[in-house]
């Protein structure tokens, strides 16, 4: 048998760097030395006889045949890990923890109705729940952390059924600014005006016009609904949010929809995708999965669920 000349530790710095566009931002998120990672991917291509990357400045860009080994190493990296999880879920046996990762605009009463529905019916594991914003929810998949995931985009790779279609509305303090020019708030109002935005993921899924208006914007970024809602509270800008995270505010008078002049109201599909190497236990995934979008339907057709333990 062949001995390996290349390890997973090398391809997965490989990763890293292209990823995070350079040596340094991948030194930071290994948490390892720039050093380190700069000789590593020197021995890669020694080893390999192929330049991998191309050195541009302070960025690094990956050549055509580093492309091509770099799909193919990251199927390698998704087996091994997978590998690892299947020996971790034989020796937890039927102690199973179900990982179920959701965007934070996903509505949580309906999450945790199907959650409580699938308890009462008797399905009893152990199970975790993160609320992340739109990038990481899309990188649990692909680190094979999660069973089953909410999303707005599915990853390359994976199979996502459509769940629910939500409305976005941009909102503001009712004494901003921004309500105060007696006509339709356009692109260059935007442009000047602080954007409040969750974690490092910007509303990719809203109207691109929109988007591309409030490009050169000033964003304030925070790390939950909660401190978006908080910071619009004290008359900080304005956020793209989820309908149903302001209803109440929206009622009350204290947040005010903007008068956009074009792209005032958005919607954004919600997919459920399930890890579909889960091997063991599917049964309660499975389980889950159809729960989810049983009230999914019947909160889309305005259906109000009654949930029994009858």
């Amino acid at each position: 048998m062949k001995n390996f000349r290349i390890s997973l530790k090398q391809w997965r710095m490989l990763h890293a760097v292209v990823d995070c566009g350079g040596f340094a931002g991948a030194a930071q998120f290994l948490n390892i030395s720039q050093s380190a990672i700069s000789y590593t991917i020197a021995k890669l291509q020694e080893q390999l006889g192929v330049q991998l990357l191309r050195v541009e400045g302070r960025k690094a860009r990956i050549t055509e045949q580093g492309l091509l080994l770099l799909e193919r190493s990251r199927h390698l990296i998704r087996e091994a890990l997978e590998l690892e999880e299947f020996a971790e879920q034989i020796g937890r046996g039927n102690d199973m923890n179900m990982r179920i990762v959701a965007d934070h605009h996903f509505p949580d009463d309906l999450l945790m109705s199907a959650m409580r529905e699938f308890l009462l019916q008797g399905c009893m594991v152990n199970m975790s729940l993160s609320e992340v914003n739109a990038d990481l929810a899309g990188q649990a998949l692909l680190n094979k952390t999660a069973d089953l995931v909410i999303c707005d985009q599915v990853p390359s790779g994976f199979l996502g059924d459509p769940l629910l279609d939500v409305e976005y509305v941009a909102v503001a303090h009712r004494d901003h600014a921004l309500f105060k020019m007696d006509r339709p708030v356009c692109a260059d109002d935007l442009e000047r005006t602080v954007q409040v935005s969750i974690s490092s993921a910007f509303e990719h899924n809203k109207t691109r016009d929109t988007k591309r208006s409030a490009k050169r914007a000033l964003h304030w970024q925070v790390s939950s609904v909660d401190s978006a809602i908080a910071a619009l509270q004290e008359g900080i800008g304005y956020a793209w949010l989820a309908k149903h995270q302001v209803e109440k505010l929206l009622e009350q008078g204290s947040l005010k929809e903007l008068p956009l002049s074009q792209g005032r109201i958005c919607r954004t599909t919600f997919y459920l995708v399930r890890n579909h190497l889960q091997l063991m236990h599917r049964s309660h995934i499975d389980k889950l999965a159809e729960t989810l979008h049983s009230l999914a339907l019947m909160h889309s057709t305005g259906v109000k669920a009654v949930i029994t333990s009858g």
